[in-house]
């Protein structure tokens, strides 16, 4: 009971700690790889050793347990990794195998305090383990079985574990927390949510640092208050200077909130922090493709498969930039690194969009079934949903509004997800079932009142779509006011270029051109922000029109060609197609 368990206690303490930088436990499986050995490899002294003098740590920590009759004995010795020299030595005993915990507590606070932390910060940031963590040795096990396998970007192996963490003690408050992440990972957000709750609820009894982790992650995921989420990291950086991991996850807010600077200067910070971090190339290489920085965001990407830190999500950098620059054996590249692994529905998905962008419908039709049939292999549930609602979405773009109404209400009938359920009453908005749209729109607001997102974006954008419907377009542009911090976001909880759409098309009905332009040109303007959307060719489209009311026909004919290059292996007969060359004979 305790292999493993007793280093992840250890780890538990001295993470509290703002001075020390324990050494993650995903770079010490890649030295493993490295080194030709198994990145379970159970750590011996001298491959310890070995890993600290390659990767330059500072300090190695060893710990041994006894039996002394029916008492233990605790060692810790922190040696000097470079030259092998005992730095310090501390040396506890406990009376039995329940009084362990307490005893690594004390020699672990001994040691800090022997390594030069100042006796008010030990005092400050030394939550007992038992609070901090469990006083059930067997959950600890089965948490740092949980949590090593979420390290490895293995949360289908982690979600038991942790499951049985929380059932041995269901006071465990880190574990709850844990076991909401990765089953939000999963996309089982329902259950995510209450995991967090619980994690919440208990977080008193958890250290400093990870109550900032409950917290940030409960307020991300739970109430999906990105505002105080995004508040909670940065108090979190701002206590552990050192930690690369609050960083990660402003980096990933910042750019699902529109603050791509932001998202890239956390990101870098958290590369500077630890080199083989592989959620920081992930978002290094998705701000740069957000900001359009599309050679550095391909050669973080490739630097990160090189240096075997990659995780799967580098992979949709990787289609996206190969999407954007029409590389179709890239594109084909990425789908198959992809097959059989845990990011193959997503791949999937951005070719079906892709597809659905260049009006290939009945090829991205039958994409999106392959999208929901991945899915449901890998217990994705969340993405059998989007992907739905992305065929629906791509129906409506194309113009065959006939099918969206039934894909919406079946979607409705299964879906519990806000995010899904949003997303039906929008297309219900748009095809004018304005009475079943508003009645959606008003349960959600009053079921989810915190959730910045929800009702600053997605309830904006069917308020807006609403009011276009009753030919009020003033309106629906003043709806859309509550967006305008959030309006470069990117990911499936920003409301994408939607917007910039609803706005652009309130102009045109106004006879305002230039505006109508202006908002089309956004888009055009921000391709890395979703380079598959529907919404990027048909701006193109969108902007001949805006041109052609300016009576630019010029400018107008050359937006209209410019879209059907891209269209140019289209269906031909999607309605959207045949709409835009009847109106581009009218032009010439």
């Amino acid at each position: 009971v305790f292999d493993g368990t007793l280093k992840q206690a250890l780890a538990v303490q001295l993470g509290q700690s703002p001075y020390l930088n324990i050494f993650p436990e995903s770079r010490t499986q890649h030295a493993l790889r490295f080194m030709g050995r198994s990145p379970d490899e159970r750590l011996t002294k001298d491959v310890a050793h070995e890993i600290c003098l390659r990767e330059g740590v500072k300090a190695m920590l060893t710990g041994s347990i006894s039996g002394l009759g029916s008492h233990y004995v605790i060692t810790l010795e922190a040696i000097n990794a470079q030259t092998g020299d005992t730095l310090d030595r501390e040396q506890v005993e406990a009376e039995s195998k329940e009084q362990v915990l307490k005893s690594l507590d004390r020699g672990a606070s001994s040691l800090r305090e022997k390594l030069g932390e100042s006796i008010g910060s030990v005092q400050q940031f030394a939550k007992p383990l038992e609070q901090a963590t469990t006083s059930s040795l067997d959950a600890l096990k089965e948490f740092s079985l949980g949590q090593a396998a979420h390290g490895r970007f293995d949360d289908e192996a982690a979600i038991p574990h942790l499951q049985r963490a929380v059932d041995l003690d269901p006071n465990f408050a880190l574990a709850w927390a844990t076991l909401g992440v990765t089953n939000r990972n999963r996309t089982n957000d329902k259950r995510a949510a209450e995991c967090l709750k619980k994690a919440f609820d208990l977080k008193d009894r958890t250290s400093e640092r990870e109550k900032f982790y409950i917290s940030a992650h409960y307020y991300e995921i739970a109430t999906r208050q990105t505002d105080q989420a995004l508040q909670t990291y940065e108090q979190w950086k701002q206590t552990y200077p050192r930690d690369a991991v609050a960083r990660d996850n402003l980096a990933l807010l910042y750019q699902i909130t529109g603050q791509q600077e932001k998202g890239l200067a956390n990101a870098i910070d958290a590369m500077q922090l630890d080199v083989k971090d592989p959620y920081a190339y992930q978002n290094v290489a998705g701000s740069y493709q957000l900001l359009g920085r599309y050679d550095e965001a391909k050669a973080v990407a490739e630097q990160a498969i090189e240096k075997k830190v990659e995780p799967w999500s580098i992979r949709i950098t990787l289609y996206y930039v190969a999407y954007i620059r029409g590389d179709q054996q890239a594109m084909q590249d990425q789908l198959d690194a992809s097959k059989n692994g845990p990011g193959e529905p997503v791949i999937l998905w951005l070719n079906a969009d892709g597809e659905c962008a260049r009006g290939k419908i009945k090829l991205a039709r039958e994409s999106y079934a392959h999208v929901v049939t991945s899915s449901q292999a890998k217990g994705y549930q969340g993405f059998q949903d989007f992907a739905r609602l992305s065929e629906a979405i791509c129906d409506l773009d194309a113009g065959y509004t006939q099918e969206v109404r039934p894909l919406a209400t079946a979607m409705l009938s299964k879906a519990q997800d806000a995010d899904i359920r949003a997303g039906a009453a929008f297309l219900l908005a748009a095809v004018g079932d304005s009475a079943r749209a508003q009645q959606l729109a008003d349960e959600l607001a009053k079921e989810s009142p915190d959730d910045t997102l929800l009702n600053k974006a997605d309830l904006a954008v069917i308020r807006a779509t609403l009011a276009l419907q009753r030919n009020q377009p003033a309106q629906a542009i003043a709806q859309l006011e509550s967006d305008i911090p959030y309006q470069f976001g990117a990911g499936p909880r920003s409301a994408g270029y939607e917007p910039f759409a609803i706005r652009a098309e309130a102009y045109l009905r106004t006879h305002d051109g230039t505006n109508a332009a202006a908002e089309y040109q956004k888009i055009l303007d921000h391709r890395g922000l979703d380079p598959v959307s529907p919404l990027y060719s048909l701006a193109h489209l969108g902007l001949g029109r805006a041109y052609a009311l300016q009576g630019d026909n010029a400018k107008a004919k050359s937006a209209y060609q410019d879209f059907f290059a891209i269209w140019k292996d289209a269906d031909p007969d999607v309605p959207v197609l045949k709409t835009a060359k009847a109106e581009y004979e009218k032009l010439k």
